[in-house]
């Protein structure tokens, strides 16, 4: 091996090395998080839920985060409707005018049962923080053998 070929080989051996040190520091991730805009959690968020379609459902929606602030903890409350009827629900991405997809994943949800008031609630805490740079809604569906009628929708926002 030449001379010249060894110093290079040598240099790159010592700039990866240094590179893998840098990365693997502590203070690494904490250089890196001030270097890249991260979005923060929502502050507690609201909606006021309003039937669809001539349904006479009403509700509301709070949503705030976890205590540790990876996650969200959702409560829900219906009146006017079916008595017996089970809804399932979820936190969307997107508005009621302009839908998204399902914020968490739809199994961190557990459906409404409408007692014989017409009244119902449920909570779910949600795997997922909601950003400050994006927009939430509430959708009750229908059933979940019809998820694509919404029975009552409300947009999320700071009330």
């Amino acid at each position: 091996m030449s001379a010249l070929h060894a110093a290079a080989t040598l240099g790159l051996v010592a700039v990866a090395t240094a590179s893998f040190l840098e990365a693997a520091s502590p203070d690494a991730d904490r250089a890196s998080a001030r270097s890249r805009p991260e979005a923060r959690p929502q502050p507690a968020l609201s909606a006021v839920l309003a039937g669809r379609d001539g349904r006479k459902v009403s509700g509301s929606a709070t949503a705030r985060p976890t205590s540790d602030g990876k996650g969200t903890e959702v409560a829900v409350t219906i009146d006017g409707d079916t008595p017996g009827a089970t809804r399932p629900w979820h936190v969307h991405s997107g508005s009621c005018t302009k839908s998204g997809g399902v914020v968490g994943g739809g199994r961190a949800y557990s459906p409404i049962t409408i007692d014989a008031k017409g009244k119902g609630s449920a909570t779910a805490t949600v795997p997922a923080a909601l950003a400050d740079t994006a927009t939430y809604y509430v959708n009750i569906h229908d059933s979940a053998a019809a998820m694509s009628i919404i029975v009552a929708c409300g947009d999320l926002g700071r009330r």
